[in-house]
Formats: C-alpha cells, structure tokens, sequence
C-alpha cells in the first residue's frame, strides 16, 4: 500500500516547526497555526479587560430615587 512502512510500523508524522522561531511543534493546535504557544502570545496578546478601563464618577443621587 503506498504510504505504509513495509514492516507494519506506523508513519511518523511530519515534524512541523514554529514559523517563528523554528522549534518544532507537537500539539495539534500548535501544528495547525504553524506558532507555538510562546510565539502565539506575542503575536496576539490578550484584550484587555473592559473593567479595567472603567471608572467611577462622583455624582450627586437623582431626586426621587432614594
């Protein structure tokens, strides 16, 4: 069968490397995007978080709302 070892022994999948830095990868996700965890940080670091840009205001209560 073409693809196969003669022996019965398994494929080897090919060894994918970080587009980046050139270390080989090993997780699927990793193996799917071409970067490593390290590398995929750097070049999409997190949102940050909406909360921490907020602030409160000083403001006196609206009449009739106790």
């Amino acid at each position: 069968m073409p693809g196969s070892e003669p022996d019965g022994a398994p494929r080897r999948a090919r060894e994918v490397r970080c587009r980046m830095c050139g270390r080989p990868l090993t997780g699927t996700a990793s193996r799917r995007t071409g970067l490593g965890p390290a590398c995929d940080a750097k070049l999409h670091p997190p949102a940050p978080d909406i909360r921490t840009r907020r602030r409160d205001a000083e403001q006196d209560p609206l009449p009739g709302v106790e």
